[in-house]
Protein backbone atom coordinates (compact mmCIF):
# COMPACT_ATOMS: atom_id res chain seq x y z
CA UNK A 1 0.00 0.00 0.00
CA UNK A 2 1.64 2.93 -1.60
CA UNK A 3 -0.43 5.41 0.65
CA UNK A 4 0.34 3.89 3.92
CA UNK A 5 2.38 6.26 6.63
CA UNK A 6 3.05 8.26 3.51
CA UNK A 7 5.54 5.93 1.90
CA UNK A 8 7.59 7.14 -1.21
CA UNK A 9 6.44 5.72 -4.24
CA UNK A 10 10.08 5.19 -5.36
CA UNK A 11 12.06 1.77 -4.30
CA UNK A 12 14.27 2.27 -1.24
CA UNK A 13 17.95 2.13 -1.13
CA UNK A 14 20.69 3.39 -2.86
CA UNK A 15 18.24 4.93 -6.32
CA UNK A 16 19.63 7.76 -7.60
CA UNK A 17 17.81 7.23 -10.40
CA UNK A 18 14.36 7.31 -8.37
CA UNK A 19 13.14 4.06 -9.95
CA UNK A 20 9.41 3.68 -9.20
CA UNK A 21 7.45 0.91 -8.13
CA UNK A 22 6.03 0.23 -11.14
CA UNK A 23 8.12 -1.27 -14.39
CA UNK A 24 8.38 -1.30 -17.50
CA UNK A 25 6.64 -5.06 -18.51
CA UNK A 26 3.87 -5.07 -16.34
CA UNK A 27 0.98 -6.78 -17.00
CA UNK A 28 -2.50 -5.24 -15.85
CA UNK A 29 -6.06 -6.45 -15.93
CA UNK A 30 -7.78 -2.68 -16.05
CA UNK A 31 -11.05 -1.97 -15.59
CA UNK A 32 -13.71 -0.39 -17.28
CA UNK A 33 -15.14 3.41 -15.56
CA UNK A 34 -18.32 1.49 -14.20
CA UNK A 35 -16.54 -1.15 -12.29
CA UNK A 36 -14.67 1.68 -10.31
CA UNK A 37 -17.87 3.61 -9.68
CA UNK A 38 -19.80 0.71 -9.09
CA UNK A 39 -21.04 0.62 -5.17
CA UNK A 40 -20.94 -3.50 -4.64
CA UNK A 41 -17.75 -4.45 -7.47
CA UNK A 42 -18.88 -7.83 -8.02
CA UNK A 43 -16.13 -9.80 -9.84
CA UNK A 44 -13.64 -7.90 -11.88
CA UNK A 45 -12.77 -8.81 -15.34
CA UNK A 46 -9.44 -10.46 -15.57
CA UNK A 47 -9.97 -10.60 -19.99
CA UNK A 48 -7.69 -7.91 -21.05
CA UNK A 49 -4.45 -7.64 -20.07
CA UNK A 50 -2.49 -4.37 -20.56
CA UNK A 51 1.14 -3.90 -20.44
CA UNK A 52 3.50 -1.29 -19.68
CA UNK A 53 5.81 0.50 -22.35
CA UNK A 54 6.78 3.68 -21.10
CA UNK A 55 6.41 6.58 -18.84
CA UNK A 56 6.11 10.25 -20.04
CA UNK A 57 7.39 13.05 -19.03
CA UNK A 58 5.68 15.50 -16.48
CA UNK A 59 4.86 18.57 -16.86
CA UNK A 60 5.20 21.67 -14.40
CA UNK A 61 2.90 24.00 -15.34
CA UNK A 62 4.20 28.01 -14.80
CA UNK A 63 6.99 26.61 -13.16
CA UNK A 64 9.97 29.17 -14.75
CA UNK A 65 9.63 33.13 -15.33
CA UNK A 66 10.87 33.45 -18.67
CA UNK A 67 12.77 36.91 -18.33
CA UNK A 68 12.25 37.96 -21.92
CA UNK A 69 8.55 37.89 -22.17
CA UNK A 70 8.08 38.20 -18.16
CA UNK A 71 5.71 35.39 -18.33
CA UNK A 72 5.39 31.79 -16.56
CA UNK A 73 6.63 28.80 -18.85
CA UNK A 74 6.03 25.39 -18.73
CA UNK A 75 8.67 22.78 -18.52
CA UNK A 76 9.12 19.49 -19.06
CA UNK A 77 10.75 17.43 -16.32
CA UNK A 78 12.26 13.39 -16.86
CA UNK A 79 11.93 12.25 -13.30
CA UNK A 80 7.90 13.19 -13.09
CA UNK A 81 6.56 10.36 -14.45
CA UNK A 82 2.97 10.97 -13.48
CA UNK A 83 1.36 8.99 -17.28
CA UNK A 84 2.62 6.00 -18.71
CA UNK A 85 1.78 4.67 -21.81
CA UNK A 86 -0.12 1.03 -21.81
CA UNK A 87 -0.81 -1.42 -24.80
CA UNK A 88 -3.50 -4.23 -24.73
CA UNK A 89 -2.26 -7.36 -25.35
CA UNK A 90 -5.50 -8.59 -26.72
CA UNK A 91 -6.02 -5.98 -29.25
CA UNK A 92 -2.63 -3.99 -29.70
CA UNK A 93 -4.24 -0.56 -28.82
CA UNK A 94 -2.48 2.22 -27.44
CA UNK A 95 -3.46 4.43 -24.41
CA UNK A 96 -2.16 6.98 -22.00
CA UNK A 97 -3.16 6.48 -18.41
CA UNK A 98 -2.14 7.65 -15.24
CA UNK A 99 0.19 6.41 -13.20
CA UNK A 100 -2.28 6.56 -10.26
CA UNK A 101 -4.90 4.02 -11.95
CA UNK A 102 -1.97 1.36 -11.99
CA UNK A 103 -1.44 1.84 -8.56
CA UNK A 104 -5.08 1.27 -7.84
CA UNK A 105 -4.57 -1.91 -10.26
CA UNK A 106 -1.88 -2.84 -8.03
CA UNK A 107 -3.38 -2.32 -5.13
CA UNK A 108 -7.20 -4.06 -5.85
CA UNK A 109 -4.45 -7.18 -7.07
CA UNK A 110 -5.69 -6.45 -10.69
CA UNK A 111 -2.25 -7.55 -12.35
CA UNK A 112 -0.51 -10.43 -13.62
CA UNK A 113 1.72 -12.26 -10.57
CA UNK A 114 4.96 -14.15 -12.28
CA UNK A 115 6.23 -17.50 -11.17
CA UNK A 116 8.60 -17.53 -8.69
CA UNK A 117 11.67 -19.48 -9.88
CA UNK A 118 14.40 -20.66 -8.07
CA UNK A 119 17.57 -19.06 -7.84
CA UNK A 120 19.76 -21.83 -8.55
CA UNK A 121 18.67 -24.83 -10.25
CA UNK A 122 17.99 -28.60 -7.81
CA UNK A 123 21.57 -30.02 -7.27
CA UNK A 124 20.98 -33.00 -8.36
CA UNK A 125 20.54 -31.51 -11.80
CA UNK A 126 23.74 -29.80 -11.87
CA UNK A 127 25.76 -33.35 -11.00
CA UNK A 128 23.98 -34.69 -13.77
CA UNK A 129 24.38 -32.17 -15.85
CA UNK A 130 28.37 -32.47 -15.11
CA UNK A 131 28.80 -36.07 -15.16
CA UNK A 132 27.69 -35.84 -18.44
CA UNK A 133 30.55 -33.34 -19.54
CA UNK A 134 27.68 -31.02 -20.73
CA UNK A 135 25.46 -33.11 -21.72
CA UNK A 136 22.20 -33.92 -20.49
CA UNK A 137 22.32 -37.69 -19.33
CA UNK A 138 19.30 -39.60 -20.08
CA UNK A 139 18.26 -42.87 -18.12
CA UNK A 140 18.49 -46.16 -20.30
CA UNK A 141 15.67 -46.99 -22.80
CA UNK A 142 14.38 -50.54 -22.79
CA UNK A 143 14.08 -51.89 -26.24
CA UNK A 144 10.68 -53.07 -27.69
CA UNK A 145 10.33 -57.15 -27.51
Amino acid sequence: MLRQYFASPFMGGTNPLRVGTIAIGNTYYLQDDGWWRDRYRGKPVFRNPWIVEAFLNGVCAASRKNPTTGRWDDVYLTGRSDRAVIRSLRTGQRRIVAVRTLHLADEQGHHKTWPAYPDQPAPHLIERYLAGNGKVSRAPTRKAA
